[in-house]
């Protein structure tokens, strides 16, 4: 093309006898230095990278009518009766149809696809596990794992100061929420009852983590997870702004205080049968109940976009017979993202 305009421009150049000639010889050469501009500001690789984006958003619907719908669930891995406990899971993540789900304790073994995948199989979801891309050389049963309706943009795993893990990744989600935060955190080794300094730094560490990495112009961070914490210990507190940490301090909004919620909401308790095993052979009870599993949500402080928790419920939680999903029970938020 370039070549045409120059040879065009010579001829041009070759025939200055008339004043139509010189005026074709301008133009040519402004539209040749056009082209040069465009070229030079708008190479080939940039809008490549430009077409994918645009196809990506194209994915994406074009604006959100309805509550974004939030579920975080710790599936206790491979534990028997795990062909049972996956049919249950399935059966329950199909009628809420949740557009993020964050999962605690998925595991993945060598030679498998992991068990997230497996359990949404066909369900449409974009997948992330911590296992991915690495080499699975034995059983790995308490990896964390997200879900999501909408394309993930990219990804970041953090390993907690103790012995926690948050996996976030960049959800892109229709307008008005557009691009955030979405993070599945555990930590494998502070569920003892006399761990609440290792749930401490745990939590400063997430905090930090996730202040890193959001974008205060955006909409605000979602968190699912099992922090191993009841609402009135420390590590809770301090990520829900009632009190400060290793000299930080915080805000995220807890879905079910948020929403109002009046009850307990438990989410480990001994009505579960597998729990109740748990409880009698570790801590000597078969009566025991706490909340550990939560929904939080970025600060209004700390970010631009507007959102609000407009219900929460415990999910997860009804027995086919004497079996269940899971040893917890899940935790299911609805955000809006809209002001009412």
């Amino acid at each position: 093309m370039l070549l045409l305009l120059f040879s065009d421009y010579f001829l041009a150049y070759r025939s200055l006898t008339k004043p139509l000639q010189i005026m074709k010889l301008l133009l040519v050469g402004l539209f040749t230095l056009a082209c040069i501009h465009s070229l030079v500001a708008n190479p080939p690789e940039k809008r490549d990278l430009s077409r994918k984006l645009k196809e990506a958003d194209a994915t994406i619907a074009p604006a959100l009518d309805r509550p974004i719908r939030v579920l975080t669930a710790n599936i206790y891995n491979y534990t028997a009766p795990y062909a049972v406990r996956m049919r249950l899971l399935r059966t329950e993540i199909e009628k809420l149809d949740p557009d993020l789900i964050a999962f605690q304790e998925a595991g993945c073994m060598p030679g498998k696809e992991h068990q997230v995948k497996q359990l949404l199989a066909g369900l449409g979801y974009h997948l992330d596990h911590e296992c991915d891309g690495k080499e699975i050389k034995a059983v790995f049963p308490f990896g964390v794992a997200v879900a999501s309706r909408w394309p993930i943009a990219r990804k970041g795993l953090w390993r907690l100061s103790v012995t926690g893990t948050a996996l976030a990744v960049e959800v892109r989600a229709p307008s008005p929420a557009g691009r955030f935060l979405f993070v599945s955190t555990v930590g494998t080794g502070r569920w003892q009852l006399d761990r609440a300094l290792q749930r401490e730094k745990d939590a400063v560490e997430l905090d930090k983590f996730i202040r890193g990495n959001a974008n205060p112009n955006g909409f605000p961070t979602v968190i699912g997870g099992d922090f191993d914490a009841v609402p009135s210990s420390a590590s809770i507190r301090f990520l829900s702004g009632l009190q400060s940490l290793a000299g930080r301090s915080t805000h995220y909004q807890d879905a079910w205080t948020a929403a109002g919620k009046k009850g307990p909401g438990y989410t480990w308790s001994t009505e579960n049968r597998y729990v109740r095993g748990l409880t009698e052979q570790i801590f000597h009870t078969d009566d025991h109940h706490r909340r550990i599993d939560y929904v939080f949500l970025g600060s209004p402080h700390h970010y631009r976009k507007f959102a609000r928790i407009v219900n929460c419920r415990v999910v997860l939680a009804q027995s086919d017979g004497k079996d269940w999903p899971s040893d917890h029970y899940g935790v299911f938020a609805e955000i809006s993202a809209r002001p009412r």
